[in-house]
Formats: structure tokens, C-alpha cells, sequence
């Protein structure tokens, strides 16, 4: 299995990241219902009533910009470039900035840490995913931090 790899740019930061990831416990406060596990699989499209989140398994409350942030690695895997997600969350109507880039970097450094791990069983592919997540929070979390 492929293991997460850190561009020299990320391994460069590592000290600014894993402050950046201490930081999150301090900001993860909020009053906002937030799904949590945002992804293409938990989002069903409907041509008429547009889209219609599932799968609240991991639903919480939180800062209102966390969903929005969770979401962004997952639209770099389908293609989009971590310039045009970074403009999206910055754009974004629930931005937080320092909220945001601390999340993304625990997110990362999770999926970072998880895809090291054996495979659980049945969960065949879990720890692949993982790998190309974390490869895609660093690239949008190098984009960010330039």
C-alpha cells in the first residue's frame, strides 16, 4: 500500500503544522449543527431538489465553517486544484480563516496518522483513502499556508 507522502513544501512546515494542529481544540467551539463527514458518498443529487446530505452519523456542533472545510480535500480528489478549493473557503459565508487551516491541518495529520496503520478488518481500501486524503489536505494546506 502507497503511504501518505509529505512534499518537501509540507515537510518544510512540518513544525508550522503540528502547531497549526494544537491549535484546533481551542477553536473546535461553535453553535452550529455540522455534519462532519462530508464526502460524495454521504450526498445524494436530486435534478429537482438539488442536494440532500446523508448519513448523520457523526453529526455535532461545532463552528460553522467545519463542513465546508471537511469537504475541500475531498473536492481536490475529484479534480478540482487546491487553488480553486482555498478561493472556495475563503469565499465561503461561514469563513474562519485561523478555524479553518487549524482543522484542515488536524484533519490531515489524521488521515496522516490512520493511513500508517493496518487495515482493519473489513474495511478493505479504508487505509488507501486515508493515504490520498491526507495527500490532498497537504497540497490544499501548502496552497493555503504560501
Amino acid at each position: 500500500m502507497r503511504r501518505p507522502t509529505s512534499a518537501p513544501a509540507a515537510r518544510d512546515r512540518l513544525p508550522q503544522l503540528a502547531e497549526l494542529e494544537a491549535t484546533w481544540p481551542a477553536l473546535a467551539h461553535g453553535n452550529r449543527i455540522i455534519h462532519g463527514d462530508l464526502r460524495a458518498d454521504n450526498m445524494v443529487r436530486d435534478h429537482h431538489l438539488g442536494v440532500t446530505f446523508v448519513d448523520w452519523a457523526h453529526a455535532t456542533i461545532g463552528p460553522a465553517c467545519i463542513d465546508a472545510a471537511s469537504l475541500a480535500p475531498q473536492l481536490i480528489l475529484a479534480g478540482h486544484t487546491p487553488a480553486d478549493i482555498a478561493r472556495l473557503l475563503r469565499d465561503h459565508p461561514a469563513s474562519s480563516p485561523d478555524t479553518t487551516t487549524a482543522f484542515l491541518a488536524a484533519l490531515t495529520g489524521h488521515w496522516h496518522n490512520n493511513a500508517r496503520k493496518p487495515a482493519p478488518p473489513g474495511a478493505r481500501g479504508l487505509r488507501a483513502y486515508q493515504c490520498r486524503a491526507a495527500v490532498a489536505g497537504l497540497a490544499l494546506l501548502g496552497f493555503r499556508l504560501s
